[in-house]
């Protein structure tokens, strides 16, 4: 290992590795940054208590000093490329990029960026191993493939919240019936769960949960109008385990189980005729 005199970015080392079905590494930290680039197969990768489900063209960070967990799949086992880095503009550096708000960056379904990606990685591991590790077209490729993976910037900082609560909000709207975590939701739009936490109590001044539930709770509520829908059919229907857990969370934010509400709107119906 031997950083620029002047430590303001150093690429320490460079490797690949083709992993064993289940192969797997940690929990364990490291003293410096870390990104893994996946080349082929598939993996997950745990950080504070997070699962992220990675693919070919698909990234993640790890942060110095943290606890971190990855390991190949059972069938897919993945191969990727890492590149170790530190220096006083490292954090300054990474806040620019794709890991600004995430440690992962899930790659679009783009044939083309993929490519990319890859590409870049592999030109970084090439130049590192022949040219050593702090030269200017070293730190050209690395900086190329931070450039590859970072989405165009929109008009203004000011906009990401704003962009990301509407992707979380499109992704609930489109999976509330599905039994999806709020870390499934954060992992998609690619941020963290805290994150996405914080710009929804700026945003909306409730929890991603809460909204979540509310969004449930109101299209039961539009089907309890109908009666060809059962309990259960509704509760599986909106993303409830079971009608139990249903009737469980409907009488406490309505005041009424679900079959009080249905006999409700009935007797409503009756006196609007």
């Amino acid at each position: 290992m031997n950083p620029e005199p002047s430590g303001t970015l150093s690429i320490y080392f460079c490797g690949t590795e083709p992993c064993a079905p289940g192969h797997a590494f940690g929990p364990a930290v490291r003293p410096h940054y870390l990104i893994h680039v996946v080349l082929d197969g598939k993996g997950i990768y745990k950080r504070n208590g997070e699962t992220y489900h990675l693919k070919a063209g698909d990234a993640f960070l790890i942060s110095p000093m943290e606890s971190t967990y990855y390991q190949a799949d059972e069938k897919e086992p993945w191969r990727y490329a890492w590149v170790g880095f530190d220096g006083m503009s490292a954090k300054d550096l990474l806040e620019r990029t794709c890991f600004r708000n995430s440690c992962v960056y899930f790659c679009p379904h783009d044939e083309k960026k993929r490519e990319a990606v890859i590409a870049h990685v592999l030109e970084l591991l090439d130049s590192f191993l022949s040219r050593g590790q702090n030269s200017l077209t070293l730190l050209g490729h690395f900086f190329q493939l931070l450039g590859t993976m970072q989405s165009p910037e929109p008009a203004g900082r000011e906009e990401y919240p704003r962009q990301y609560l509407a992707k979380a909000m499109e992704y609930m709207n489109n999976n509330y019936s599905y039994n999806i975590r709020i870390s499934d939701i954060a992992s998609y739009i690619g941020v963290d769960r805290s994150y996405l936490y914080r710009i929804f109590m700026e945003e909306e001044h409730i929890s991603p949960k809460q909204y979540l539930m509310r969004l449930r709770l109101r299209t039961a509520a539009s089907m309890l109008r109908s009666p060809r829908y059962t309990i259960t059919e509704i509760a599986y229907s909106c993303g409830f385990r079971d009608a139990a857990a249903f009737c469980s969370q409907f009488r406490r934010a309505m005041g009424f189980t679900p079959s009080q509400f249905r006999e409700y709107l009935k007797e409503e119906t009756k006196y609007t005729q």
